[in-house]
């Protein structure tokens, strides 16, 4: 068995600190564990929205940031002993997906396959999803292990329960994964793979496939409340010193949460499963001020949105004969650069390929895919192109900088033209 990482994020546009985040970045392994064989991190609003839909080098910083703290971790946890490198990243618009590998364990990752779905202002990727299917090879065999990660970002807002499960219907209807269209969606930098000539990824798949470990975690918004907060409910928000029989402890409002209650009745996430949450709400922290740990004795909460757990990791249940099992799901430390705790799950996965099985839900999907969900990305990427670049224009110090030496260049060329006129 294999050691896997699970870590989800909502940066609020906002460089990740390492020094902050670093030293509980593995805090969801258990005692005394070594690091994590493969580790997969899913990131929301990595960044402000015209780097996000430019892409490319606007991104590098922010993904830096993470890669840093990712090895910070690594370094602190082995005690220097061993080290974790970055193996791809694939991010659309707002929403990212970094892999990472023991260098030895690197070795056996024969191919990643790339998919994205944007939900977003005319399918944008201001909301969505951005995945990676990686083909392992098992030691022994000449037999592939199939691990699908999907990052997502769904629709804000307590009131927006059905938009978030329609989120989740059009991801898995436009979540394609192609061979050969990682270009569409990866960053350079990569980890070159020691790709085998044997086993070629299936094409023109979906997220629910025959065959693979399936994880989908992120920020999916889901509340505790259907409607906003009043001007005086803030007051009841839960703290660290309530007891759990007490009505400020964050377990009464875990009764009401959404993708719990949306989840049971098939509305969304279908089939997919979730560890018991005893962790405190994700979200929504002040970052009005600086935070100093998870153990502080007061959570400051901001006043407009009841505490939620937005940010979640689910998987596909394991078939019986397939070795699959979840660890530790807990949330980490407050940053005092995101209104969002980061969450983590540690697992531990059986060296062998999933079995097929005709009546399994990975060969049933609630949704059929898409035809048009090329045509639909593409159109998409067009509009993000061109809020990408407006938003640059005229929200950075830059992009004012390169407008206003425009419009200054194009009135003194119609100054000098009506001068020469006359």
């Amino acid at each position: 068995m294999f050691e896997l990482y699970l870590l989800t994020f909502n940066c609020a546009r906002a460089l990740v600190d390492p020094q902050a985040l670093a030293p509980s970045l593995f805090d969801a392994l258990p005692k005394a564990a070594p690091l994590p064989d493969l580790v997969a991190i899913s990131l929301q609003e990595i960044a402000p929205i015209a780097y996000s839909f430019l892409g490319g080098s606007y991104l590098k910083p922010y993904f830096d940031r993470v890669t840093t703290t990712v090895q910070l971790a690594a370094h602190l946890h082995s005690n220097g002993s061993e080290q974790l490198e970055h193996i791809a990243t694939r991010s659309l618009g707002m929403t990212a997906l970094m892999i990472f590998a023991k260098p030895k364990f690197a070795e056996r990752i024969q191919w990643i396959q790339s998919a994205g779905a944007g939900v977003g202002f005319s399918n944008m990727g201001n909301k969505g999803a951005i995945a990676m299917r990686v083909g392992l090879s098992c030691p022994g065999t000449d037999d592939l292990l199939h691990l699908t990660f999907a990052a997502a970002h769904l629709a804000p807002m307590e009131s927006n329960v059905q938009p978030r499960n329609k989120d989740w219907e059009n991801i898995v209807r436009n979540l394609v994964f192609v061979n050969g269209d990682e270009s569409a969606y990866s960053s350079s930098e990569e980890t070159p793979l020691l790709v085998s000539s044997g086993d070629k990824p299936a094409d023109h798949n979906g997220l629910f496939t025959a065959g693979n470990h399936v994880f989908f975690y992120g920020d999916l918004n889901y509340r505790t409340h259907d409607t906003p907060p009043g001007d005086e409910d803030y007051k009841s928000y839960p703290q660290p010193t309530a007891s759990e029989s007490s009505p400020l402890h964050y377990s009464q409002l875990l009764e009401n949460d959404q993708l719990t209650r949306e989840r049971q009745a098939s509305r969304t996430l279908h089939g997919f499963e979730e560890l018991p949450i005893s962790f405190p709400p994700t979200y929504k922290y002040s970052t009005s001020h600086a935070v100093k740990s998870s153990d502080d004795e007061r959570w400051e909460w901001s006043k407009h949105r009841y505490p939620s757990w937005c940010d979640r990791i689910l998987y596909l249940p394991s078939l019986s004969s397939s070795k699959f099992e979840p660890q530790i799901y807990t949330a980490l430390p407050v940053q005092n650069t995101s209104d969002h705790r980061p969450v983590a799950l540690s697992l531990r996965i059986d060296d062998k390929p999933i079995p097929l099985d005709p009546d399994d839900i990975r060969s049933q999907p609630p949704f059929p895919i898409n035809p048009q969900w090329k045509a639909r990305r593409d159109a998409a990427r067009r509009w993000e192109i061109i809020v990408g670049i407006l938003s640059y224009l005229t929200l950075t110090g830059k992009g004012n900088a390169i407008l206003v030496t425009g419009v200054g260049a194009l009135l003194g060329s119609l100054w000098i033209a009506g001068w020469l006129s006359r």
